[in-house]
């Protein structure tokens, strides 16, 4: 008789929340207002809904935790790394303000059990965000967009917020599903031709599945050497690649190209043609150059 071993598989798992620092002050009763006491104890430590989430999460061997957050400077945040790495968490990825890392005053009354919590966030509310998906693992990547669309309508932040999408591979299942879901549809020549179009220009102009587009969303295509065009509303604006004296890699120009309009869009006052333009001018780069170092100048 053999025996059978049932091997757990690992499952990823991302928590996304706000990490605090928390300061607990232990008293017999609630203070009056405008009184003194002393605590009978105090402690301090890292918390955070999904912060506290992590750690429990890590100790189970079938799951590697990963963990994001804002957080205020190094000096008041250097420390979360550390605390949850030891704790197993596998990855952490801060986004870093000039501010102090948020925090929370609790104060613990004993006698009652209640706790009373003072928290304090002068994180930069007025950042934007613009967060970028591939055309994956379509399912998935929907109830990504969806649950990122409702988070920041449901805590006003909506307005801060760019979700594109890019669509390359037509032959994915439901993939047209992604239009309708983001601010900007980055299609590839690829998509186009599979429906039958012979342009970027005509694709956007008679595509049918681009009905579905949100209200005020842009699509781009891409063409290759023949450069690429945007949809805004109902007029398309188109740019063109200038010449170079040699194809040396390939691989890698529609990326670009989409890194190039994200760039553009993300600096204040550019308009769409622009940013197509410098697109166009960033792929073409790419295609005359092997791999994507250096590929950005920094004007001083």
């Amino acid at each position: 008789m053999s025996s059978q071993v049932n091997e757990q598989k690992v499952v990823n798992v991302l928590l996304v929340g706000q990490v605090y620092i928390d300061t607990i002050l232990h008293v017999t009763e609630f203070p009056e207002e405008d009184t003194k006491t002393r605590a009978t104890d105090a402690e301090q430590r890292t918390g955070g809904n999904t912060y506290n989430t992590a750690q429990v999460l890590a100790q189970f061997h079938h799951l590697n935790v990963c963990y994001m957050s804002a957080a205020g400077s190094r000096e008041t945040s250097n420390h979360i790394v550390e605390e949850l790495k030891s704790r197993h968490v596998q990855q952490v990825l801060l986004f870093r303000d000039k501010d102090l890392t948020p925090s929370s005053t609790i104060i613990h009354n004993r006698k009652s059990g209640s706790r009373t919590i003072i928290s304090n966030n002068k994180l930069n509310s007025d950042n934007s965000w613009w967060v970028h998906f591939e055309g994956r693992n379509i399912e998935q990547t929907l109830l990504q967009i969806e649950w990122l669309d409702q988070k920041a309508i449901s805590e006003n932040w909506r307005h801060q917020l760019t979700i594109s999408v890019e669509l390359e591979k037509p032959d994915r299942l439901d993939i047209q599903a992604l239009i309708k879901k983001a601010d900007i549809v980055l299609f590839s020549k690829l998509f186009a031709q599979h429906y039958g179009f012979t342009e970027a220009e005509s694709f956007l102009r008679d595509y049918s599945g681009l009905r579905n587009l949100k209200h005020g969303a842009k699509a781009f295509c891409t063409w290759g050497s023949k450069g690429a065009s945007v949809l805004d509303f109902e007029t398309v604006h188109h740019a063109t690649t200038h010449e170079i004296k040699q194809v040396k890699d390939t691989v890698g120009a529609g990326d670009t190209f989409n890194a190039g309009i994200i760039a553009s869009l993300t600096k204040a006052h550019c308009s769409l043609p622009s940013a197509l333009q410098f697109a166009c001018t960033l792929a073409t780069n790419k295609v005359a150059q092997q791999g994507f170092e250096n590929l950005v100048v920094i004007n001083k």
